[in-house]
């Protein structure tokens, strides 16, 4: 009987050793797979910085690295969202959509309650062209977190694409409710404004809001340098403007925009500047050559300024204001036989103005 007793207590002990291994086997396997995530998030953070400073090469690197990292971490343990969510979403970040979206779908299914895990699958599936999913995802993460400032922000995008207005603003609207300093759907929205409802107050409203959140956002001086022009703010416009060609030098719509803010303040010489810089970019841009003929015209170089409005109707026939332009540059030359022409032209354009004028300055030809 003792011998049996013996036997039973030996086994006892054997089977609780037994058990103790298999959990610190699994403890070192998550630890070890919780290590290759630290490392593979620290990578990340590198590349972040890269991506801030615009050294694409860098973040490239830093990402390749960090996916390695999460690679290992799932192959360790098959089980850890966080490792196939990072894993995707840096996958994502290299524009591999495909490879992303298998492994969003990974982390799903070790845990379907994840908002952001919807929402990185939806912006793969869009970049893949499938925004029927990436639509659905979207909405399921909201579904799951409806403060996810992000998913409604990326939503109201989606549906820019659509027919509801006012959908879209809701979405922005309750992105920026969770989130009051998340800059973008500002943006989005103040360009809705200005594109749109042609509301030019509340548009530079939100223009303004997002240079508040980010100083360094060079796409809301833009935004707002030409909600200025628009609203008749000709000095602000040019400051927003030039804020944004310091660092943005290509961009033709700027040159134009503050050249005719300038124009509006009187500095033709340096309207000339920027049209000029526009010429030089786009040598057929009809409407740097009439306005530079009218800021020329403003100066008093009649020759320059219908050299201008002649390339402009060269360039486009059927431009009725630049007839109307040169209409008045020679009147103010003494050449009122031509001028007159202009207006007739202008005049059988449609051009509003060119019969009044015609009424001032021909009616002897018109009675």
């Amino acid at each position: 009987m003792t011998r049996y007793i013996i036997s039973f207590a030996i086994f006892l002990f054997a089977s609780s050793g037994l058990f103790s291994q298999e959990a610190e086997t699994k403890a070192d396997t998550l630890d070890a797979a919780a290590a290759f995530i630290k490392t593979g998030t620290i990578y990340r953070d590198s590349a972040a910085v890269h991506e801030t400073n615009k050294d694409e090469k860098g973040a490239k690197k830093f990402n390749e690295a960090a996916i390695k990292e999460f690679k290992k971490a799932v192959k360790i343990n098959p089980a850890s969202y966080p490792a196939y969510y990072l894993l995707a979403n840096t996958q994502a970040k290299l524009k591999d959509h495909k490879d992303a979206v298998a492994n969003y779908e990974k982390a799903l299914m070790i845990d379907g309650e994840k908002a952001d895990a919807y929402r990185g699958r939806a912006l793969s599936q869009l970049a893949l062209g499938k925004d029927t999913l990436a639509m659905a995802d979207l909405n399921k993460a909201i579904d799951k977190n409806f403060d996810d400032a992000d998913a409604f922000y990326q939503r109201g995008l989606m549906r820019e694409k659509g027919k509801s207005l006012q959908a879209v603003f809701e979405d922005y609207g309750r992105a920026i409710e969770i989130r009051p300093n998340f800059a973008l759907p500002y943006l989005q929205r103040g360009k809705l404004y200005y594109n749109v409802k042609k509301d030019y107050v509340l548009a530079l409203a939100d223009f303004s809001k997002v240079i508040e959140i980010d100083p360094e956002n060079n796409e809301a001086y833009l935004w707002r340098g030409k909600t200025n022009f628009n609203g008749g703010n000709f000095k602000a416009a040019i400051n927003d403007l030039s804020r944004y060609i310091d660092y943005e030098t290509e961009n033709i719509e700027a040159y134009l925009t503050r050249g005719a803010a300038r124009i509006n303040t009187n500095s033709n010489a340096d309207a000339v500047k920027d049209f000029d810089e526009v010429i030089t970019r786009d040598p057929k841009n009809v409407v740097a050559y009439m306005n530079r003929g009218i800021a020329k015209g403003a100066m008093k170089n009649f020759g320059g300024a219908l050299e201008d409005l002649d390339m402009a109707i060269k360039l486009k026939f059927d431009y009725s204001s630049a007839y109307v332009n040169r209409a008045a540059i020679k009147l103010a030359s003494g050449d009122k036989k031509g001028a007159c022409k202009d207006l007739e032209k202008a005049d059988g354009l449609n051009n509003e103005k060119a019969y009044d004028l015609i009424q001032k300055y021909c009616n002897e030809g018109r009675k």
